[in-house]
């Protein structure tokens, strides 16, 4: 808490063990995911998932870390000692608390699992070990982080098993996957129709969020060569193109009680890439997608929500155009991007004149409990002032 303003950061990260694989796949797999430094970089240990890095190669030599001043040593001096003693559930919950977040939600991994052309099995294997973590991540912080469980989208039996057992065996409560365009399949395609109905089953929100470098296809990876240009394209327009399809394909027609949210992508270009789309199915819907009943900003009001990072002015637009009931906040933490630990007071301060005090109480707080609809057993039920943590 900050002054007086509960939040709840939608979506944040971690920076994982070393040996999360090793520890948390069962023994058959563990051979077949390791770490080693590319040619020439033997300060760099990225993941290969059956001898192929997860990572582009564009990501692994293109020295984005230098170019964007962030090494381990900037790390450091960002985030303090958790970045050499490691990200576990407590830690992670007593850094988010001096910057006055009460609750979080965890989005990762970033790579490792997504790798284009990935087994099926040996991907529904990762995200049980990933969720595996998770429940302990959550045990450790008190209850206070928690993590959204990967869906292995290569294979959707497997996906809904995995679901499933994540729900039931890890009390993991929300769900999530990449937003790219993945077996040749974008989210709108029926194929992941069961996913679809499980979650609106289950009760769980799911969510995209696009992490740049994976060793698939991607927006922007065959264009750019540097930070700038590949970071500037890929969240945003990943996000929009799943946005696109989920609702142009009529998920949100067939699973009218689903919730999605589109996260880290930035908010601004919301409304009217929303308008764009009702502009298409005005000229061809009826031809193309007979099927819907409602145009594309009615479905995301009904069904959907978008982040906003704390120094996005733009926010300001979407809430003139689209109310504040549709927003999450998100504080990207541990990202070379984050304000922490600054993220909770930059969105207090911003856009005073545009942006209402009681907006930004329903975007930090309530809107995140409407999206997760977590059990109330876990949500907390203390809030302490940030300010009495840093003056303790």
């Amino acid at each position: 808490m900050r002054n007086g303003y509960k939040v709840f950061d939608a979506d944040a990260h971690v920076i994982y063990p070393a040996d999360l694989w090793q520890t948390y796949l069962p023994e058959k797999f563990r051979h077949r995911v390791s770490r080693r430094a590319p040619a020439g970089l033997d300060t760099y240990n990225p993941v290969t998932v059956d001898g192929r890095w997860t990572q582009h190669l564009t990501s692994l030599y293109g020295q984005f870390q230098k170019a964007i001043g962030w090494t381990t040593e900037d790390m450091r001096g960002k985030y303090g000692e958790i970045v050499d003693l490691g990200f576990t559930g407590d830690r992670v919950a007593e850094s988010l608390a001096i910057d006055g977040i009460d609750f979080c939600v965890i989005y990762g991994p970033e790579y490792d699992m997504w790798l284009d052309g990935i087994d099926p099995e040996l991907q529904a294997a990762m995200a049980r070990a990933y969720n595996r973590w998770g429940a302990e991540m959550t045990e450790a912080s008190g209850g206070r982080v928690v993590t959204s469980g990967p869906v292995p989208l290569t294979d959707v039996s497997r996906a809904v098993e995995e679901i499933q057992y994540a729900y039931d065996e890890l009390g993991i409560r929300c769900f999530w996957t990449r937003p790219d365009y993945m077996n040749k399949r974008n989210l709108g395609d029926r194929y992941y129709d069961p996913i679809y109905e499980l979650l609106q089953d289950l009760d769980c929100a799911f969510a995209t969020h696009e992490f740049m470098g994976l060793n698939a296809q991607t927006e922007g990876a065959d264009r750019f060569d540097t930070f700038t240009e590949w970071h500037t394209a890929v969240h945003w327009h990943e996000a929009q193109n799943a946005c696109l399809s989920m609702i142009v394909q009529g998920v949100f027609e067939r699973f009218p009680k689903l919730r999605v949210a589109y996260m880290e992508a930035g908010c601004g270009w919301l409304p009217s890439w929303l308008h764009r789309i009702d502009e298409h199915l005005e000229m061809a819907g009826e031809k193309e997608f007979p099927e819907l009943t409602m145009n594309a900003t009615e479905y995301f009001k009904r069904n959907c929500w978008i982040s906003t990072e704390c120094e996005d002015p733009f926010v300001a637009d979407v809430i003139r155009w689209m109310g504040d009931k549709r927003i999450v906040w998100e504080s990207d933490f541990p990202h070379p991007d984050s304000k922490f630990p600054g993220t909770v007071q930059y969105f207090l301060d911003l856009e005073p004149d545009l942006i209402s005090e009681e907006s930004k109480r329903t975007i930090m707080w309530d809107n995140a409990v409407d999206l997760y609809r977590f059990p109330e057993e876990m949500l907390p039920t203390e809030f302490i002032e940030a300010t009495e943590l840093e003056t303790a």
